[in-house]
């Protein structure tokens, strides 16, 4: 909860939307310059819809789970952010809606047994028959099949983001996924070919708790399967990586529990 001075009340973070700006992006974008913190969203949390000078206003609330603080310094929107326990938080809190939000919020079940989708890319011909920059091949025939076949099987798993290498092949993996839930793909550095062990590892952790479809490369995969393992999850199935598959690693709230791998769907 944050403090405002020009209100003096105790709220929670909120602003305004930027014009083309995903909602879910206006929330972790607003929460990160009231707070300092980096969030991901994990689910959302209530709408309030309220009339201000002779308008309509509408605000979209979100679960989120912090990953990274950036810090804090008081400022003339916020002076002060406080993290409280939920009982605590709701007799101290200014306004009647945030009280309700906080206080009937299902945090166990937003939290619960969310999953992380590792997907290799589809078929892409070979490497050494293409001729332009390697960060533009594109899938195959069969490889287009596959993103299609990907898509039919996570378009209903409640997938909160959509991460890949800004590889061609990669994006077109995930595109028709991204089209039937409408999601962003996200690039990220830690997906591309050749990505540093380090950027993966926090990778892993700003996605951990949140259903999230990840799209990298043969070299990538295996090192991110290499720190889960590390990290103590148990794998269900022995190390395999082929093109158009799936790692699905579960969360149980806590951390990451168990890895299941998933053949490359028959397109035939």
């Amino acid at each position: 909860m944050v403090h405002r001075p020009r209100y003096d009340d105790w709220t929670l973070p909120k602003g305004k939307q930027d014009a083309g700006e995903p909602i879910e992006a206006t929330a972790t974008r607003e929460v990160n310059e009231e707070t300092g913190f980096a969030a991901r969203v994990v689910g959302h949390a209530g709408t309030n819809r309220y009339r201000v000078d002779g308008g309509d206003k509408q605000v979209d609330y979100f679960w989120m789970r912090p990953y990274r603080f950036d810090g804090f310094t008081p400022n003339d929107e916020v002076d002060q952010v406080l993290w409280l326990p939920i009982e605590t938080a709701r007799a101290a809190l200014t306004y009647q809606f945030d009280r309700r939000l906080v206080g009937n919020g299902r945090l166990a079940d937003v939290a619960r047994n969310t999953t992380l989708h590792i997907v290799r890319h589809g078929a892409a011909g070979d490497r050494t028959r293409w001729t332009g920059d390697d960060s533009e091949r594109p899938l195959t025939d069969k490889g287009l099949a596959q993103a299609e076949a990907i898509a039919d099987a996570l378009e209903g798993v409640g997938v909160t983001r959509i991460l890949s290498s800004d590889y061609r092949r990669c994006r077109q993996t995930v595109e028709p996924l991204a089209d039937r839930i409408g999601k962003k793909v996200e690039n990220h550095d830690a997906l591309r070919e050749g990505a540093h062990p380090h950027l993966i590892a926090e990778l892993l952790d700003e996605v951990a708790g949140s259903t999230a479809v990840l799209c990298s490369h043969g070299d990538v995969i295996p090192e991110m399967l290499r720190r889960l393992q590390w990290m103590g999850v148990r794998f269900l199935s022995p190390a395999a990586c082929q093109k158009a598959s799936t790692w699905v690693v579960s969360h149980d709230g806590e951390a990451f529990a168990e890895a299941l791998y998933v053949e490359p769907p028959s397109t035939h």
